[in-house]
């Protein structure tokens, strides 16, 4: 069979086998506008394999057993992805770059490997992080972009005041969204900045600058959108932050990056003595490297053939013998929950369509508590059957700066369940015009109470596995630290709550050996 022949065979089988991480890596692009660039990512990957294809051609050596090695490690990345049934379709993003390059060795050989790291690696931009930390970094991204936009509308010289991620300009006031801060300039400008630093014609170390400058670069221009949106509502109201004006501001605003990105690059450029600027970036010119050891097609073909045998049944597997049944407990709805404080009374939070739609929980308890003694408590509960594709929590931590409170202080700490079992869980200090809560929050899985929201994935891929579950609840407590009163008082407060709430919970938020259970499968 010809080479070409085989090469398209292993395309094919790769497409068969990965399916379901292309399909995500499309519906992941079309969904979140910080990640429509992905697009045009692996076009871009094959013309900088296209450019090169004379060097390739002429470099072809002895392919490489390793790479077969490479080929078989993603393949069992792909199967343990598909069997966890879990949104970390990441792990299966990776193997499919994995893939690409060890496709290179087992195929082409050393050389070839070399000549298409580059491209390779540029596949890295086009994966889409997991949601939890594009939470965190929108989350970090809106407090710099905040305080740095209110800092620039100080200097023209109006009155501005900063509460969480909220900013008053007195008659108006903007919210710093999460839309707004920043990620949709960062994720394309990092690609841009990779290409940038690839073309630029420098030294190793500036050319990492040239990389790194992406970061401050989106910050320093967010933040000047968002002042500049602050002075144009002061001087010509609130329709001046929608529209098409809003829009223009946004390409603007990335057109600034670029420029400041080419201006980094000029820095750089007239530091190392170089005064003209013209081809300063170029494509760089790819040489063939001299092959010791000669191409030989009986092994190019013993090993396509292999990778297309294995792919196939890799596919098979992963699209028919696969289980995707998830095991949901049967348990009691939160409603019941207020029933368990007898003497207190209870205020259950209405809440509006947008909002349970943002919350995506399968079943919730939004509650205000006051205890017999008269204090007073905030409980929220969010528990979910699956979590799946993307069906997970938001984190407390981004959802409080947009109802005008700042996040004063956050740390992990340690307690003990009712049972003697150390857990953490985070506390949090919030803040909003000298107002101050403390707040405990924590995610309840299967038995599990895990503050790190890192460590809840780890959980969640270990549970998928054994015993077909991804079902649990975040809980979040919160109580007022009255004017005056000693930190140390909330904190004995909230903890006793907290220590009175947790036996309550198993038969609301089931633990990992109930026997009673449903079945069902989330790609019906």
């Amino acid at each position: 069979m010809r080479p070409a022949y085989l090469t398209a065979l292993v395309v094919l089988a790769f497409g068969f086998a990965f399916f379901n991480g292309i399909a995500d890596l499309f519906r992941r692009w079309g969904e979140q506008q910080e990640l429509s660039h992905g697009y045009f990512l692996p076009v871009i990957a094959g013309w900088l394999i296209w450019s090169r294809r004379e060097a390739l051609g002429a470099s072809l050596g002895r392919p490489m057993a390793i790479g077969l090695a490479g080929v078989a490690l993603s393949v069992v990345i792909l199967i343990l992805s598909e069997m966890t049934v879990t949104s970390l379709m990441i792990f299966q993003h990776f193997a499919m770059i994995l893939f690409a390059g060890s496709v290179a060795l087992a195929l082409g050989g050393r050389n070839i490997f070399l000549l298409t790291l580059v491209p390779v690696i540029f596949l890295l931009f086009m994966v889409p992080p997991p949601y939890w930390v594009i939470t965190v970094l929108s989350q970090q991204f809106q407090l710099w972009s905040s305080q740095l936009g209110v800092f620039m509308i100080e200097r023209f010289g109006m009155p501005v005041y900063l509460s969480g991620n909220i900013i008053d300009l007195g008659d108006y006031q903007l919210q710093v969204a999460e839309a707004c801060s920043g990620l949709r300039y960062l994720f394309p400008f990092l690609s841009l900045g990779f290409l940038a630093a690839y073309f630029f014609k420098a030294p190793l170390w500036q050319r990492a600058l040239v990389f790194l400058s992406t970061v401050p670069i989106t910050i320093l221009m967010n933040s000047f959108r968002i002042a500049l949106t602050g002075v144009l509502v002061q001087k010509y109201g609130a329709s001046s932050a929608e529209g098409l004006i809003h829009f223009f501001e946004g390409w603007v605003v990335f057109l600034l990056c670029m420029i400041m990105l080419f201006a980094v690059i000029a820095v750089l450029s007239r530091f190392s003595g170089r005064k003209n600027a013209d081809g300063l970036l170029a494509m760089p010119e790819i040489a063939p490297i001299t092959s010791t050891e000669p191409w030989q097609a009986a092994i190019f073909t013993r090993n396509a053939i292999a990778i297309s045998v294995a792919l196939l049944a890799a596919g098979a597997y992963v699209h028919f013998g696969v289980s995707n049944v998830l095991r949901i407990p049967e348990r009691v709805d939160l409603a019941q929950l207020n029933y368990e404080f007898p003497g207190w009374k209870s205020d259950i939070q209405e809440v509006d369509k947008q909002t349970l739609e943002v919350l995506g929980a399968d079943d919730f308890l939004i509650t205000n508590l006051t205890s017999p003694d008269r204090e007073s408590f905030n409980l929220y509960i969010a528990y979910l059957n699956m979590q799946r594709h993307g069906h997970s929590w938001h984190s407390p931590r981004q959802c409080i700066p947009g109802g005008g409170w700042q996040i004063v202080s956050h740390e992990i700490v340690p307690t003990t369940t009712a049972s003697g079992r150390e857990f953490h869980f985070n506390r949090i200090i919030i803040e909003n015009r000298g107002s101050r809560q403390l707040l405990y929050y924590w995610y309840d899985q299967r038995g599990r109470k895990i503050a790190n929201e890192f460590v809840m994935k780890i959980a969640l891929i270990f549970d998928a596995v054994r015993i077909r579950r991804t079902d649990g609840a975040m809980i979040r407590i919160m109580t007022p630290i009255d004017s005056g009163e000693p930190l140390e008082t909330a904190d004995q407060r909230l903890l006793g709550f907290m220590r009175e709430l947790e036996p309550k919970l198993p038969a609301y938020i089931p633990p990992a050996d109930v026997p009673a259970i449903l079945e069902f499968d989330p790609d019906a």
